[in-house]
Parts: C-alpha cells; structure tokens; sequence
C-alpha cells in the first residue's frame, strides 16, 4: 500500500505546494487579522484567549490554504492531484509535530540553565492538548486533509499550460 503511495506521490509537486500553502496561509491570516480588527474595532485575535472566532478562522484560513496548495501540487503533478494535495498536508502536519518535539526538547533541556533559577514547572502530559484544543486541532487536521485533496483534484483536473521546465509536454499523446 505505501509502496504505490510512495510511487504516486510527485515530491517535488508536494514540496512546491507545501511552500504555496504557507505564503497563502501568511496571507490569509494577516487578512482576516485586518478584517477583524477593522470590524470590531481595534480587538486584536490571539492565541492566549481561544474564542470561536480564533477557531473558525483558523479552521477556514487552513482550509484555503492547503486548498492553494494542493491545486498547485495537484497541477504541477498532472495525475493523482487529490493524493499530491493530500500530501501537501501531511507534510505541513509532520514539520509542525517535528517543530514541536525540538522546541520542547530545548525548552526542557535548558529550563533549569536559562529560565529561571530552580526551573520551570513542566505541564500535565497533555501538553495543552485536553478538550476542546484537541477537538480544534483534530479538526484544523481534517479540514487541512480535505483542501488539499479537493485543491489537488481540482488543479489535476485542470488542463492547460503548466510546464515550465522546458521538457517535453507531459499530456502529449495523452487523452483525457
């Protein structure tokens, strides 16, 4: 199963995707935090008070942008366009839980040497992860999942120029 996973998926297409979908996600979030500040006035969005508003944003600015990314990987690729979409976001999953472990190996490792004196109290196992953070997070996932397979079907569907290496057409002598 991996095996023909493994030889469907077009890494370079995944990886230029993947770089898509963190400008576009940059840019929708700077975006939406200018659309709320102007609309209600001056309230600045952070991650300290989790409110709908945050989730909802976060859940549709993760949505759009993985949708951007899997388009470009699924055109870039020509064929399996929701997979190369889908490993868009499978990517993005694994640099952020491979961020998370370094920086909390860091922070543990140099708690007692550079934080304070005596160290810093270590949170429950959870990690922050209990209720409804885990919920959003589980759900940030699977929308992330979905834009990336719909963005990379709707790109792989998509016909037209897109070869821009100098190569040989790679639709050339092939019917749809």
């Amino acid at each position: 199963m991996f095996r023909g996973v493994s030889e469907k998926t077009n890494w370079r297409a995944v990886i230029i995707g993947w770089a898509i979908a963190i400008a576009t996600g940059i840019v929708l979030n700077l975006l939406f935090e200018a659309a709320h500040v102007l609309l209600f006035g001056g309230n600045v969005l952070n991650p300290d008070n989790l409110t709908t508003a945050l989730v909802a944003l976060s859940l549709l600015s993760g949505f759009l942008a993985h949708f951007a990314g899997g388009y470009v990987a699924g055109r870039k690729a020509r064929e399996h366009g929701g997979l190369q979409g889908v490993m868009v976001a499978i990517l993005g999953f694994l640099f952020v839980v491979a961020a998370a472990l370094i920086i909390s190996a860091i922070v543990v490792a140099t708690a007692g040497l550079f934080l304070v004196e005596g160290g810093v109290a270590l949170p429950a196992l959870t990690l922050g992860f209990a209720g409804g953070a885990l919920l959003a997070s589980l759900a940030l996932l699977a929308l992330n999942l979905l834009g990336g397979f719909f963005g990379g079907k709707l790109g792989e569907w998509e016909t037209g120029p897109v070869n821009t290496s100098g190569g040989p057409d790679s639709l050339r002598g092939r019917t749809r």
